[in-house]
């Protein structure tokens, strides 16, 4: 060639050497990482709402709202026997401060078995007493609790070693895994709430096991010793204080529905809620990674500030996409019996502009290491959500917690974006 100038009829390929060094550099950075993550949740999100779609038409209300309360013990559950382990395990061990990955492993498979107990118990009483579950959703839904229990713990077993876009394809197994064989079942006319939820089960007990196979070819012997899970639950206290909060702030409003209104309110709430919640699986996996980097040094104190109020205006934009179009796009899929639903999606869209606020704020902190502020806006929204929702639920139904949201997302942003100020005005 000359002048820059090719002959007429060639044609250059790149060098496929060029092009995987890219995709390889792409990936390697924070953006390519969660990139990747979140278009695996939102895939296994998507199969999730479809399943969801399915049970909501052929089971009605009262039976997408026994599975999403099943759904909702089993998730609480796992966040509360974690015991903030999770998170202080993971910044542990990115931090070097002396913890192991195989130490962590034992502690969770230990945590594994307190949870069968707790699920055991939840189940056996307040769904077979409360809820009218069958002792067959009882016992599948103890397992789910399980199994669940197990991926989650391993998602930051995979975070540890660095093992991110792993856990990308963790979420899509959890959530395409049970999709074909609920589509097999529904076509059979055999679709039950027992089956979607043993079926969801399967999801997780896939996508877990997998993760599983990917963090322990990269560790040692598994250990069980008290004495190295110390530091782990000594820092997870605070954690768990935080994200039990948090999680209760996030379901306690459905767990608030179904034993106060009825299953159906259950489900109609749980529709609207999915669909304000879905635009979070791309945030979510952003601020997993945004504390990994910070906890690494990665991103410092001094360049976090910008990154954080563009990740805030971004989500902000995509919450109100959601608020506009939503209930027009969601309720025609669903049917007709669901339509009191629509009133609800715009303001929990905007509940979800706010939580936005604080889930951003809470990964600089966690990055940071500042375990002890973690459970200051996630107790305190947990708190304004569930006396709220007692008080308003009887009367107001689903739009009254949808409103709740607003207000108890709203302080948990203001105290979480308040406190990582503070810090981060220390750490200059």
């Amino acid at each position: 060639m000359v002048g820059g100038r090719r002959p007429p009829g060639r044609v250059v390929i790149p060098a496929v050497g060029g092009v995987r060094e890219k995709v390889v550099g792409f990936l390697g950075r924070a953006r390519g990482e969660s990139a990747v993550v979140a278009v695996a949740r939102l895939m296994s999100a998507g199969c999730s709402l479809l399943i969801a779609v399915i049970s909501a038409r052929h089971l009605g209300p009262a039976g997408r709202g026994e599975i999403v309360f099943v759904l909702t013990v089993s998730m609480l559950g796992s966040e509360f026997m974690s015991l903030g382990a999770n998170v202080s395990g993971r910044i542990q061990i990115l931090r070097r401060a002396g913890v192991a990955v195989e130490d962590y492993l034992g502690l969770s498979i230990a945590l594994a078995f307190a949870q069968a107990g707790l699920m055991a118990l939840v189940f056996g009483t307040v769904g077979i007493l409360v809820m009218d579950l069958s002792t067959m959703v009882c016992i599948l839904g103890t397992l789910l609790g399980i199994v669940m229990f197990l991926a989650f713990m391993l998602v930051d077993a995979a975070f540890a070693l660095r093992r991110t876009l792993e856990t990308g394809v963790r979420d899509l197994l959890i959530g395409v895994a049970p999709l074909v064989p609920v589509i097999a079942v529904t076509a059979a006319g055999r679709l039950s709430v027992a089956a979607v939820v043993g079926l969801t089960g399967l999801g997780y007990l896939i996508g877990g096991g997998y993760l599983w196979s990917v963090v322990y070819r990269r560790t040692g012997v598994v250990r069980f010793s008290r004495r190295s899970w110390g530091p782990i639950l000594r820092n997870g206290l605070p954690v768990l204080g935080g994200s039990f909060g948090q999680t209760l702030a996030f379901r306690a409003d459905r767990l608030i529905l179904g034993v106060l209104a009825t299953s159906a309110a259950l489900g109609i709430f749980s529709v609207a809620a999915t669909t304000a919640e879905l635009p979070r699986l791309i945030l979510l996996p952003v601020t997993q990674i945004l504390a990994n980097r910070v906890a690494g040094g990665e991103i410092t104190a001094t360049s976090v500030t910008s990154l954080v109020a563009r990740l805030m205006v971004g989500y902000a934009i995509i919450m109100a996409v959601v608020g506009a179009v939503g209930a027009s796009l969601v309720l025609p899929i669903v049917g007709e019996e669901f339509a009191m639903a629509r009133d609800s999606i715009a303001a929990l869209a905007l509940g979800e502009v706010l939580l936005g606020c604080y889930f951003v704020s809470i990964a600089v902190l966690t990055g940071l290491g500042r375990f002890r502020l973690l459970p200051v806006p996630a107790v305190a929204g947990a708190v304004v959500i569930l006396v709220a929702d007692i008080l308003l639920v009887p009367d107001h139904g689903a739009l009254g917690a949808a409103w709740v949201r607003v207000a108890g997302f709203a302080i948990m942003g203001i105290i979480g974006v308040t406190s990582m100020l503070a810090v981060l005005r220390r750490e200059r």
